[in-house]
């Protein structure tokens, strides 16, 4: 399967990846702290892939 990412996309998944990270270093629970900055490295790796595609 084949997922088709455009440019806007990639521009609003860098914003989240941005806001995400932001949010991890502003949370006190360490637990939360972790969660966020997982879903803050997946973000990053789908746009890692997305832009060695193009």
């Amino acid at each position: 399967m084949r997922i088709e990412i455009s440019n806007v996309e990639l521009l609003a998944l860098k914003k989240l990846a941005l806001i995400s990270g932001a949010l991890a270093q502003s949370l006190s629970d360490l637990s939360a702290v972790r969660e966020q900055k997982a879903l803050t490295r997946v973000l990053i790796e789908v746009i890692n892939r997305a832009e060695a595609k193009r």
